[in-house]
């Protein structure tokens, strides 16, 4: 069966699902200008954060480069960067880091002598874009252009047993039909990290795999005497629910590890830093080039992203409080069917249908610190 879906082809050979236009500030300074932008012309979207000011080292590169990569990220037609002028995270640089493969623009409140002018260049620039943007016509276009994303979240041992084994049909059958797939690696996966490591696409993805505590070690702010973490670590319920997790990633290779904001450089199978912030986690797969992300929980999450769909699966259960908020729910029918009738939903979400949290307009963005914020 060839799959294929209706999108926004783009000039540098990616695709869109969604025709956005970003409004997006460069600092926390100017995110109430970035929104009342967005709050005049339809079909924007603002991405507003705390971030960019008075920001140094790694917080400073992290913030950089995930504003860039949400600005390069296919579901948005074009993106326009405000600023305020004195930040740490200026404009200039930003423009500097974003790939010339749409229309992009910036606009600083000092340059532009106040708040009010600022809104209306603003404005002014988002018009133009929206009207263009609404004239381009989505068309049919193969699942090797997409790049999706899995987040586990919230995940128990019953809840895994049930879906393991379609979320792991549906990844493989994305790698066969060559897309990108991005599988959040997060501290619940770490303990599997020997296991992942044996489908490593080279012997440095292997031994980092080995490793994987190591390179979490800073976030979780975990206490280690001989100074890394081995299997010993991890509590036998930890191993066995990362094992189970793991399933969920199917079987073919995976060719990398990226970190935040990197983007994969081959088709196929990669795992991805995410943070156990859901809208962080979200907000680096959307700068990290993801056009839908598939939330695996055991119940519906009351969040999503500003910048991409996300379908949220989860095992049936009659009694979900949540259940407006999901959008399949895998049963004790056939693994191959589900995995064809979660396919079938992605496609249908690509090419334009609404996700539950899209229709109840629950979407953010967040950019997470590496270090402490003082």
């Amino acid at each position: 069966m060839e799959y294929s879906f209706e999108g926004y082809k783009r000039s540098d050979g990616t695709a869109g699902i969604r025709n956005h236009i970003g409004v997006i500030c460069s600092v926390v300074c100017s995110s109430v200008v970035a929104r009342e932008i967005s709050e005049k012309v339809p079909g924007t979207v603002p991405f507003v954060h705390g971030n960019g000011c008075a920001q140094l080292g790694d917080d400073f590169k992290l913030t950089k480069n995930m504003i860039a990569g949400v600005s390069a990220n296919p579901n948005l037609y074009s993106a326009l960067l405000v600023g305020l002028g004195c930040e740490t995270n200026q404009v200039s640089g930003l423009l500097e880091s974003i790939p010339q493969t749409k229309p992009v623009k910036g606009i600083g409140i000092q340059q532009l002598a106040g708040g009010e002018n600022t809104i209306n260049k603003g404005v002014e620039i988002a018009e133009q874009w929206s009207r263009e943007a609404a004239n381009q016509k989505r068309e049919r276009l193969p699942l090797s252009a997409l790049t999706i994303g899995i987040l586990p979240v919230d995940l128990d041992e019953e809840s895994l047993n049930r879906m393991a084994p379609v979320i792991g049909g549906v990844v493989d059958r994305l790698v066969e039909e060559k897309a990108y797939v991005l599988f959040g690696l997060s501290q619940t996966l770490e303990p599997a990290g020997l296991e992942l490591s044996e489908r490593a696409g080279n012997e440095g993805l292997r031994n980092r795999l080995k490793s994987i505590g190591v390179g979490l070690q800073r976030k979780r702010w975990k206490n280690v005497s001989n100074g890394s973490i081995t299997q010993d670590d991890f509590s036998e319920k930890e191993q066995a629910l990362s094992i189970l997790e793991a399933r969920m990633t199917g079987i073919h290779p995976i060719n990398s590890l990226l970190g935040y904001s990197e983007t994969p450089a081959q088709k196929g199978l990669h795992l991805i830093t995410v943070s156990s912030n859901i809208v962080e986690s979200l907000s680096n797969m959307a700068s990290s080039g993801c056009n839908l992300v598939l939330i695996v929980s055991s119940r519906g999450v009351l969040t999503g992203s500003l910048a991409l769909p996300c379908m949220t699966i989860t095992p049936q259960n009659p009694n979900e409080a949540f259940d407006e908020l999901i959008d399949y729910s895998v049963t004790e029918e056939a693994v191959s069917a589900q995995v064809e009738s979660v396919i079938a939903s992605l496609i249908d979400v690509c090419s334009g249908k609404q996700t539950s949290l899209e229709k109840l307009e629950l979407g953010e963005f967040s950019i997470p610190h590496v270090g402490t914020t003082f």
